[in-house]
């Protein structure tokens, strides 16, 4: 059962990834939507800081790593975004992540994966790199995105660590937002000081829109995270582009082809063999 609520919520949280990196890389601000994302997230969440046990004192240190890590890795996504197409750059960033998370959490954290589910990780990962070879990316944007699953990497297993770890899984969850809206909050406005408001009332819609998205995506990646092994929470979060291309088809007509069509089939059968070995 435990297993069971942990493959959906990272369904769910694959589902809402793909909304909110969708509005994320169609912003022609993307640090200041970023910024409005974290913001409202630390505003939604903020009545549930006198509802939930506060942090034990080492929690708050993973608490402000996490924060700083996911900083660190969102301003590297967006660069990414800014230098390449967000088609190429996504699975560029993304492809990398199950593989190297699933042998890390084996190495790292003790999880236990059963063959399968390897394969089926191993699977999600080629898919993303196909589709990602589909045309030569841009040297800046291979970088910033190469960078970027790196550090998605470095994350997952980090709140992966730290949110088992914790007493009560939704005092870190709600933390994790706490921290995060401040640090991203603070970042965006000094960056941005020179013209904040203007940006802001640009971008409101779409990054409030991608707050909410973002609100979902990552409080059920850590319920996730806390209930099946790393690499399997990961593997199956990859499928939102799968759910990519379904909104994609049905609301915007587009068509999937070619090799984008392969990748997309192999990422989705690599999910459902990790759901279904986990």
């Amino acid at each position: 059962m435990t297993a069971t609520i942990g493959v959906t919520a990272a369904l769910v949280s694959a589902l809402s990834m793909a909304v909110a990196h969708a509005l994320l890389a169609g912003g022609r601000d993307k640090l200041v939507i970023r910024g409005l994302i974290g913001a409202s997230c630390m505003v939604a969440v903020a009545p549930l800081t006198f509802l939930v046990p506060p942090p034990s004192g080492w929690l708050w240190g993973w608490l402000l790593a996490s924060g700083l890590l996911h900083a660190v890795y969102q301003l590297t996504l967006i660069k990414a975004y800014e230098g390449e197409d967000f088609s190429v750059a996504f699975p560029i960033a993304r492809g990398v992540v199950p593989l190297a998370t699933a042998i890390l959490g084996v190495a790292v954290l003790g999880d236990r994966l059963a063959i399968g589910a390897f394969f089926g990780v191993a699977i999600v990962s080629l898919g993303l790199l196909y589709i990602a070879s589909e045309r030569r990316p841009a040297y800046v944007g291979l970088v910033a995105a190469t960078t970027a699953g790196l550090l998605t990497t470095a994350y997952t297993l980090l709140d992966a660590y730290a949110v088992r770890i914790s007493p009560e899984l939704w005092t870190f969850v709600v933390w994790f937002f706490v921290f995060d809206g401040i640090i991203m909050s603070t970042i965006t406005a000094v960056r941005r000081r020179n013209n904040l408001l203007g940006a802001v009332y640009r971008e409101l819609k779409p990054g409030l829109l991608a707050g909410l998205a973002s609100l979902v995506t990552y409080s059920t990646a850590l319920i996730a995270l806390r209930l099946i092994p790393a690499g399997s929470a990961s593997a199956i979060r990859e499928t939102s582009i799968v759910f990519g291309a379904l909104i994609a088809g049905v609301f915007l007509k587009e068509r999937v082809e070619g090799r984008r069509a392969i990748g997309i089939t192999l990422v989705a059968v690599g999910g459902v063999a990790v759901a279904y070995w986990r």
